[in-house]
């Protein structure tokens, strides 16, 4: 019920406002301000404003405590009178204090103007809740031109752009980035060119071990790791056949690591390879593939001389290019 009561005032109120149309100031201020009602103070901040600028209209006012009392949205009084105004913020109201059964309210208005003159800002309007509308007096405003000395005033052409000079301050950040852009493309240069002399990145020669070594490591870390006594057959063979191939493309520069197990061994067979090493490492790829592709599970004698099987191919390829080299070197 309470709500309807509100809505119905706010419709009485815009309603009070549009009715404001066609009538003169004059007979607004005439109209009796309710005995409840006392206005203290009505007054701009600045009697007197430029074009442009703005100025504060503020009021106090004092009425019983369980009154109520709602204001009109005050750019729609200006639009209903067509005032040279123009509203920058709507009406603002505070209650101040209460004491003795009595509230002060404050109102502030912010506006400006863009037309010259003096005259006399709209009232405000606000409306009771028992229906009935309150017409506040408003003050006069005072708005001004700036005024320009004709008889001294001298014309002057429209001056250039303004150039500063450049400071040390803005040089800076390029600078630093000119550096750092060269810094990293010197450290990228760098790197190029000691990665393909195979130095590091200080220059030092970087070290690396014989293929057959590297070999030999991998193939003894693969039987430490215990793989197909714990189930993991295709995974053991796998580590062997790669380590295999990778020795295999190093030592003999044939592409192992992208062929076919048969593939590599045709190859191979044009490489001398001794009979007893060219046939083992045969049967162990072949017995390798089985359990990759086809499933297989191998015997446990077959697991356990995998990797012996391809330590014996590494050992004896690598005796077989020591004495090659050895042979070249008496031959000379």
């Amino acid at each position: 019920m309470k709500r309807l009561q509100y809505i119905l005032l706010v419709g009485l109120l815009f309603a009070g406002v549009f009715q404001m149309r066609g009538q003169q100031p004059e007979k607004m201020i005439e109209i009796p301000l309710p005995q409840w009602l006392q206005v203290k103070s009505s007054a701009l901040s600045r009697d007197s404003i430029l074009v442009g600028e703005q100025v504060v209209w503020s009021t106090v006012m004092e009425m019983p405590q369980e009154q109520e009392i709602m204001f009109a949205p005050y750019a729609g009084v200006v639009e209903s009178e067509k005032a040279p105004v123009d509203v920058v913020h709507d009406i603002v109201v505070d209650t101040v204090a209460m004491k003795n059964g009595v509230k002060e309210l404050k109102t502030r208005i912010l506006l400006t103007s863009f037309d010259s003159g003096y005259y006399k800002l709209p009232l405000m309007v606000a409306l009771t809740p028992q229906g009935d509308t309150i017409y506040l007096d408003s003050p006069f405003l005072d708005v001004t031109n700036t005024q320009i000395d004709t008889a001294n005033f001298v014309m002057h052409p429209l001056k250039g752009q303004a150039r500063y000079p450049v400071t040390f301050k803005e040089i800076v950040p390029w600078v630093a980035l000119g550096l750092v852009v060269i810094l990293l493309g010197y450290l990228l240069y760098r790197y190029i060119k000691y990665r393909r002399e195979n130095r590091d990145f200080f220059g030092k020669p970087i070290v690396q071990d014989p293929p057959h070594i590297v070999a030999l490591r991998e193939l003894d870390k693969i039987r430490g790791e215990k793989l197909w006594q714990n189930g993991k057959e295709k995974l053991y063979y796998t580590g062997i056949t790669d380590t295999l191939r990778e020795y295999i493309e190093a030592r003999f520069r044939i592409n192992a690591m992208e062929q076919t197990s048969s593939e590599m061994m045709a190859e191979l067979k044009e490489k001398e390879i001794e009979e007893r090493s060219y046939r083992e490492l045969d049967e162990l790829l072949k017995t390798a593939d089985l359990v990759k592709f086809a499933k297989y599970i191998p015997q446990i004698n077959e697991n356990e001389e995998a990797i012996p099987v391809a330590v014996r191919f590494v050992n004896s390829t690598f005796e077989q290019e020591l004495q090659q080299e050895k042979q070249k070197v008496e031959e000379n």
